[in-house]
């Protein structure tokens, strides 16, 4: 059974027509992972990739690594599907994935990854020595980019496509998700916050009374200063 791209009410891939909402459904093929899928998706159900073409009998053709140039592989995870490199280990995955591990955070997607992408020591310089790696769909450098604050990870980000993660990137980041490590991140983040504006409104206060001591001083001092001049002028007569 299929679900109806209107509706969303369940239906058979043989149906011509929504039995709830009498819909019209063309049934077309995912590009990434060629499940069926009825037209009027903006994402596969079943690997979360962009409808936006459809595979004509094949599926598209590998990608070639960011970080090795050898073509990386797709490999269907549940309702995911990641490009992974045999010989470095690297993955990508494009942004409905990466927000389906972030937003979604279930348990059971969490450890179907974990258990087929390998674990491996992080390294702050990239392996290979190439800091600025090019997006596998589009071939523009991406930008390198703090995963969140506390997760000691930085990754490859294209914006229109994805993120690769070099070895052993992506289950450290599956781990800080899932053990609430975004959440610790923003609430730490907004303490930083309400610690820098009530720090402003405290220096806005100091400048405002600065400001009404300085008005409320400015006459004696200007009195001050006017019968020191005359006496100053006083002693320069006499003394002429």
């Amino acid at each position: 059974m299929l679900s109806c791209p209107r509706c969303a009410a369940p239906v058979a891939d043989t149906s011509k027509a929504c039995a709830h909402c009498a819909a019209p459904l063309l049934l077309k093929s995912c590009g990434r992972c060629l499940s069926r899928v009825f037209h009027g998706h903006a994402h596969c159900p079943a690997c979360g990739s962009a409808l936006s073409t459809s595979a004509v009998g094949e599926a598209q053709a590998d990608r070639p690594c960011p970080r090795c140039a050898t073509a990386m592989h797709p490999r269907p995870i549940g309702d995911l599907v990641i490009d992974e490199c045999d010989a470095c280990h690297g993955v990508f995955l494009d942004h409905v994935a990466v927000q389906r591990i972030v937003n979604d955070r279930q348990q059971a997607r969490a450890e179907a990854i974990l258990a087929v992408v390998p674990r491996a020591q992080i390294h702050l310089t990239p392996p290979g020595g190439k800091m600025y790696i090019k997006c596998p769909v589009c071939a523009t450098i991406m930008n390198r980019r703090q995963f969140s604050t506390g997760a000691g990870v930085v990754i490859d980000v294209c914006k229109h496509h994805g993120a690769f993660f070099d070895p052993g990137e992506l289950p450290a980041i599956i781990t800080f998700v899932m053990s609430g490590g975004l959440e610790a991140a923003q609430k730490k983040e907004l303490e930083r916050m309400r610690d820098a504006v009530k720090r402003e409104q405290q220096s806005a206060q100091f400048a405002t009374m600065m400001a009404a001591r300085s008005s409320t001083n400015a006459p004696q001092e200007s009195r001050r200063g006017s019968a020191g001049q005359a006496l100053v002028d006083l002693l320069y007569a006499l003394w002429r």
